[in-house]
């Protein structure tokens, strides 16, 4: 099993090309704003400064500043100075995918994704780490002829998610980065959500991973930790409650049920409900109204 395993990481890695990841350069007169919540920015201000917002909250970034915008987190540079120049380089989903899987259980990554990680406010040596682990980046990113490029550009976020993840354990870290609370206000916004588009037919977790501008997987790990269930299974729960309601307070034909809650049709309709509840809608129907 565990050699199967590498094998499958190893061609994950081969298969990495240079669209999973770029580099963006930005000035003043640029409109700076990360509306992928898949994307993994690792961004240096090279020249000025500006005032970013990074899940609402404002910061200021200085010169010569390396900062981190993770998955499923909304950034914007709400203003800058004239002479300022930021580089970014964006990670896709699909590395990252092979970056987490690398770094297995040993690190609990999911806190990271609320929290401004920038090199200035880190204690050495995991802001003089993180430094040097852009350098690094850029400098493989830059050189295409590179052997193995790709399994270096990797090697290289899986060291600097690993510096983040024990400045996340310092004991000194700045009391501004406790989001302990985020977590849960999420997951109420989550139950909001669902009960607001259940009825419209929105069955999938990417619609609600969007919706709250987080990643699935972050929403999967919120739930997982929260609750002990899935994204997917907290929503076929509220469904299947909406369904149950229709069935025994309305005269609905199980074709218009099924139409109300964007089922294809009656018997993709009927095999989700015996799956949720194991019987089917009629006999539900029969038993309870």
């Amino acid at each position: 099993m565990f050699v199967k395993f590498v094998v499958i990481l190893s061609l994950s890695i081969n298969n990495l090309r240079m669209e999973n990841y770029k580099i963006l350069r930005y000035n003043h007169s640029s409109e700076i704003i990360k509306d992928n919540i898949n994307e993994f920015w690792l961004c240096r201000m090279q020249n000025g400064s500006a005032r970013v917002l990074f899940e609402n909250e404002k910061h200021k970034v200085a010169n010569d500043t390396v900062f981190a915008v993770q998955e499923g987190a909304s950034f914007r540079v709400v203003s800058s100075s004239r002479n300022m120049q930021l580089d970014v380089l964006v990670f896709n989903e699909q590395l990252m995918n092979v970056v987490y899987s690398l770094l297995g259980a040993e690190a609990d990554f999911g806190s990271l994704e609320t929290i401004f990680w920038a090199n200035k406010e880190l204690d050495e040596p995991f802001g003089k780490i993180m430094s040097m682990d852009y350098e690094s980046l850029l400098t493989i990113i830059q050189q295409k002829p590179l052997v193995a490029r790709h399994k270096m550009v990797v090697a290289s976020l899986v060291n600097l998610l690993l510096a983040l993840y024990n400045a996340a354990d310092d004991a000194t870290k700045p009391q501004q980065y406790d989001n302990s609370k985020r977590p849960r206000m999420l997951l109420n916004h989550f139950f909001e959500l669902v009960s607001e588009n259940i009825m419209m037919g929105h069955k999938s977790v990417s619609f609600y991973a969007k919706k709250l501008c987080i990643s699935e997987r972050y929403l999967s790990k919120l739930c997982k930790d929260e609750t002990e269930q899935t994204p997917k299974d907290l929503i076929n729960q509220s469904l299947i409650g909406e369904i149950k309601n229709a069935l025994l307070t309305s005269e609905l034909t199980h074709q218009q049920i099924a139409d109300r809650f964007g089922f294809p049709d009656q018997s993709a309709f009927g095999q989700f409900f015996k799956r949720q509840e194991g019987i089917s809608p009629s006999e539900y129907r029969r038993k309870y109204k």
